[in-house]
């Protein structure tokens, strides 16, 4: 089965692609498509989780969520079209393939129990991811596919923005993480610190702490001799960030004790900090330019598609959000930053 990849710019896109479902009662119609109150509510759901990532310390009114959503669904929907407009489909193996690994990931109980609370048949979900394949290869092959990126563009972003990328202090770790179930009795605690500070005698004495990562860690770092690469203050669990940062390259910590359990650590090297090269973020500087690139193209397109069409509130309770979005016509433009690219680096959250 192979993987379907989005990749970062579509992210946000296809989340809320408007789908043709056989709901009971309509409530948006753009153009030939009849949205329902399903559709409704799955966009208002992650419009509503949308706003308060962004802003997390504002509670948002329900009429500003609801003119977000009809906005949302407005967008995609158009998206939608200019895709069917442009004869883009996709292999039905493939809409098979992501239905059945999500199914998988999920567990079909646990699968079966999401579609009947959301109202939505097997079919129904089927055709939804589809519409999800359709919108993503037509934003690949008639918009991405015509952005260009050279370095001189990547280049000047890079200059422009010198704050993004100045890099704090950082150290690369190892770890080796003797895990404690959450009801564990204290026979069975004591037991796990004092297999820590066995093994944390064995490090201080000279034996490899990637090869007794790999052997004996409970951590997911242990596929790659515990290192968990390039950290930075406030990426670790806060009870483990003193005795971490305290070490100097090549140092062994103490057994620390977090709610995971018992922890030891080796810092093998340390980065002052520091403005990051140019050449260093190249690759990753040309993907935001290019983001940001395919974004405006994409933005251009909704607007001229949305100057053109029939968009009508066929229930009450979103007329009013619906008559806000006419006027201006021109909504909040999508944005290449925060989640569509999110912050750099190959270090997970602390262990």
């Amino acid at each position: 089965m192979r993987a379907l990849r989005f990749i970062p710019f579509m992210a946000a896109i296809v989340a809320l692609v408007a789908f043709s479902a056989s709901a009971e009662k309509p409530v948006l119609r753009v153009n030939d498509t009849q949205l329902t109150d399903t559709d409704l509510k799955l966009a208002q759901q992650v419009a509503a989780t949308q706003m308060q990532r962004q802003n997390p310390r504002v509670h948002a009114s329900p009429e500003e969520v609801m003119k977000r959503t009809v906005d949302q669904l407005i967008r995609q929907t158009l998206l939608l079209q200019a895709a069917h407009g442009a004869n883009i489909t996709v292999d039905p193996e493939e809409v098979k393939a992501e239905v059945d690994q999500q199914r998988t990931r999920l567990g079909a109980a646990t699968f079966d129990t999401h579609l009947a609370e959301l109202g939505l048949t097997s079919q129904e979900f089927t055709q939804r991811i589809e519409d999800q394949m359709v919108v993503r290869k037509f934003v690949e092959t008639t918009v991405a596919s015509k952005v260009t990126v050279t370095e001189l563009d990547a280049r000047n972003f890079y200059e422009s923005n010198p704050a993004s990328f100045e890099r704090p202090e950082e150290v690369r770790v190892r770890t080796i993480l003797f895990k404690l179930d959450p009801d564990a009795d204290e026979r069975q605690v004591i037991a796990a610190k004092l297999r820590a500070e066995d093994f944390r005698r064995r490090l201080v004495s000279g034996e490899d702490m990637a090869a007794m990562a790999t052997s004996v860690s409970d951590d997911t770092s242990k596929e790659n001799g515990g290192e968990i690469g390039w950290v930075r203050q406030g990426m670790l669990l806060p009870e483990l960030e003193p005795g971490v940062w305290a070490l100097k390259p090549g140092e062994v910590s103490e057994v620390l004790k977090s709610k995971l359990g018992y922890h030891l650590f080796k810092v093998e090297e340390r980065r002052i900090p520091g403005k990051v090269s140019f050449d260093d973020v190249k690759g990753k500087v040309i993907n935001i330019v290019k983001n940001e690139k395919v974004l405006a193209a994409l933005e251009a397109l909704v607007k001229e598609r949305r100057a053109g069409a029939k968009i009508e509130a066929l229930d009450p309770s979103i007329k009013a959000a619906v008559e806000a979005l006419q006027p201006q016509r021109e909504a909040k433009p999508l944005t290449a930053t925060g989640s569509l690219i999110g912050p750099a680096s190959n270090s997970p959250k602390g262990p």
